[in-house]
């Protein structure tokens, strides 16, 4: 065989050398990691491919890892290890890739859309009809320049109800996070999958390994989804606030609770005792903001009760428009933190709520239409 044609075995790998791991389930992930490259290798990013939810991220036959190597590290040939620059997705993603695509209006859509707009003869009426949230509408009635709104063309009305917006947003004094920072809410919001993504985050991106401590709080509250991601991810999962290590500034601690009833306030006051037994400051209410508006408001009053401090908004991507979260937001009382879409956990999640509360504030068709 010629030189041209013979590959020789490599001792060692290159400096930052990275692998693409394609499993079936998250336990096959970290035994390949540690039976193939060793306990020095670094998890660059875990994407679900395929599945949905938490629970599928346990069963589903699709998990790509990406995993890289420190200089010199040998690892051990295996057909599941891939060159990550083979990949059939080119440079591996420090953060998945929302799966939702971006889809043009159908005919049915932008008929309606025409409609509203030909039958309405002021902004009022307009938002009315396209469905905006009673409370909104009364809201922006109240402000000082709604009688010249009124008399504007549509373009210029819901410009400058847009601009009015931001400008109460960014004058809400926002709370700082601090080292400690528990995660509450009803059942089904999302919050060990908001958890997740937070965890994601602060790995990936801010490159820093936190502590979760999942508690029962009276509620049983199984650990077997998330104790496998952590497991991915290189964080402890502690059980018992008495195993924690003393707190630093440079690793977060994330609590995570069972879902708290919206019947029941009494189990949100009780987690407000708990919360001060273990000084935690920063309290996230997490919401599903699909929910009927009438339940939104419910749980911001219940998470007064835990005296809550910021509010995650879950399935964002499930709203027709986000006009029942503005009143919320912007008198409240709590620091929104971020706002997640999808079920992806390690993605679909972003800080900047502003940007996408706009952006989601007026249908996009009524847009399109209003400045034709």
């Amino acid at each position: 065989m010629s030189a041209e044609t013979e590959t020789p075995p490599q001792e060692t790998t290159p400096k930052g050398k990275k692998y693409r791991l394609v499993v079936q389930s998250a336990e096959e992930a970290v035994g390949a990691i540690r039976e193939k490259l060793g306990p020095s290798a670094r998890v660059l990013s875990v994407r679900q491919m395929g599945g949905q939810g938490l629970s599928k991220f346990i069963s589903s036959p699709k998990l790509e890892v990406i995993v890289e190597l420190p200089e010199n590290q040998e690892e051990n040939s295996s057909d599941a290890l891939i060159p990550a620059e083979e990949s059939a997705e080119g440079a591996p993603q420090p953060l998945a890739e929302s799966e939702s695509e971006k889809q043009e209006p159908t005919v049915s859509e932008a008929q309606s859309a025409n409609e509203l707009l030909s039958d309405s003869t002021d902004i009022s009426s307009l938002l009315e009809r396209a469905g905006f949230d009673r409370d909104f509408l009364s809201t922006v009635q109240t402000w000082p320049r709604w009688e010249n709104i009124r008399e504007m063309s549509i373009p210029e009305a819901l410009n400058e109800i847009s601009l009015f917006l931001r400008d109460r947003f960014r004058e809400i004094e926002p709370r700082p996070a601090t080292s400690k920072v528990a995660f509450f809410g009803p059942p089904g919001a999302g919050k060990t999958t908001t958890l997740c993504k937070m965890l994601a985050n602060e790995v990936f991106l801010n490159q820093r390994i936190p502590h979760v401590l999942k508690l029962e709080n009276g509620t049983p509250n199984p650990d077997d989804a998330l104790r496998i991601f952590c497991e991915v991810l290189g964080v402890t999962l502690f059980r018992d606030a008495a195993d924690l290590p003393p707190p630093t500034e440079e690793s977060q601690l994330y609590l995570d609770f069972p879902g708290l009833s919206a019947t029941k306030k009494d189990e949100w006051v009780q987690m407000g005792k708990r919360l001060d037994e273990l000084q935690v400051d920063t309290r996230v209410l997490v919401v599903n903001a699909a929910y009927d508006g009438s339940i939104v408001k419910t749980l911001f009053q219940l998470a007064g009760s835990a005296r809550a401090t910021h509010v995650i908004f879950t399935h964002f991507d499930e709203l027709p428009n986000s006009t029942k979260l503005w009143p919320l937001i912007l008198g409240g009382g709590l620091t929104p933190l971020c706002i997640c879409t999808g079920q992806n956990v390690t993605g679909d999640y972003t800080p900047n709520v502003l940007n996408q509360l706009m952006a989601n504030t007026f249908p996009k068709q009524i847009l399109a239409r209003s400045r034709t």
